[in-house]
């Protein structure tokens, strides 16, 4: 029989950086496995990173790489956590809106009294209200008395209520389709959490369809290649989601941020006002110079963090459009 003991610390005592990986690796197993699941290829994705983590703490390792190798795995986890927190905000907010939308329709098709009216509309909002697993349930059990009482009156308006039936189906075909549309979007950057090319240029033809002046932000964050062969990508990629959070909130609740090639960024903007105007407006927060400091090994780094931009007007040909940001884009590159 093998002791815990002698898992950990092998045969000798003295063999302590052994011991050291052997515990890392039974930590990074633990979390992989009991990771909360929420989108399927999300988790596969983090268990595997895990078990790759593991993998690279060799004893070849100088002490600044194995804390590279952990620094990545600790934003492994914080990438993971958001997906899944968002997912399960996503799935909550949907299942609230499926239950607002039972509720408005048994109202329709069989509550005419104001009993039974009054009644589910207090469920419907102690449901929004419910946050811990005991409130549900008793909001569970007021329902079932609730809706035992509606029954008879839902039975006699079978006809009538065919038409409100129609409409839960559609309204719950598009809450499918939003869900649907979820699993597309788990497919975000890891480093921004923003949606890629491909979505950007599908909101670029959408823009074009719509009515209204639209405009491209383009962004390209200066110095990103350089950063990434100093510091590795994991530096690289925490300058990137520091620039995203920075345009995500300096521009307006509707506008549409993405993450497009390399280290540009993409945003589709509507604005009334002609384009001289919204280049003052971006002006004000895409010059704007950002500094962080970044734990590197066993050293802090101060880097600075600035973008050269270019605005354009979302005009046909399309393929013009998309050739201008590649050729933009390429020269900053070229410049840094």
């Amino acid at each position: 029989m093998i002791s815990l003991k002698t898992y950990l610390l092998g045969h000798s005592d003295k063999d302590l950086e052994g011991s050291y990986r052997r515990m890392i690796d039974l930590i990074l197993l633990a979390i992989s496995l009991h990771a909360v699941s929420g989108d399927s290829a999300d988790y596969e994705r983090f268990r595997s990173d895990m078990n790759r983590f593991g993998g690279c703490l060799t004893p070849e390792l100088s002490m600044s790489e194995r804390f590279v190798v952990v620094g990545e795995a600790l934003r492994a986890m914080e990438d993971y956590n958001r997906h899944t927190s968002r997912f399960l905000r996503i799935q909550n907010a949907e299942l609230q809106n499926m239950i607002t939308m039972l509720t408005q329709t048994v109202i329709a098709v069989g509550a005419n009294s104001e009993t039974s009216v009054a009644g589910l509309q207090g469920i419907e909002k102690a449901l929004e209200e419910a946050r811990m697993l005991e409130d549900v349930r008793v909001v569970k059990a007021h329902l079932g008395e609730c809706l035992q009482s509606v029954r008879g009156e839902a039975l006699r308006q079978k006809e009538e209520g065919k038409a409100a039936l129609e409409s839960i189906q559609q309204e719950l075909a598009q809450s499918r389709e939003r869900m649907g549309g979820f699993s597309v979007g788990s497919n975000l950057d890891s480093a921004t959490g923003l949606p890629g090319k491909m979505e950007g240029e599908r909101e670029l033809h959408e823009a074009l369809a719509s009515p209204g002046t639209k405009f491209l932000l383009l962004a390209v964050i200066n110095c990103l290649e350089a950063v990434n062969a100093r510091f590795g990508f994991a530096i690289g990629d925490q300058v990137l989601a520091l620039a995203a959070e920075h345009f995500r909130g300096a521009l307006h609740a509707e506008d549409k941020l993405y993450r497009w090639n390399g280290p540009a960024f993409v945003a589709v903007i509507s604005r009334t006002a002609d384009i001289g105007s919204v280049r003052e407006e971006v002006r004000r927060f895409a010059d704007k110079k950002l500094e962080k400091i970044f734990v590197i090994g066993s050293r802090s780094v101060l880097l600075p963090i600035s973008a050269s931009w270019a605005i354009f007007p979302i005009v046909q040909p399309i393929d013009a459009l998309l050739r201008k940001v590649e050729i933009f884009t390429a020269a900053q590159i070229s410049h840094d």
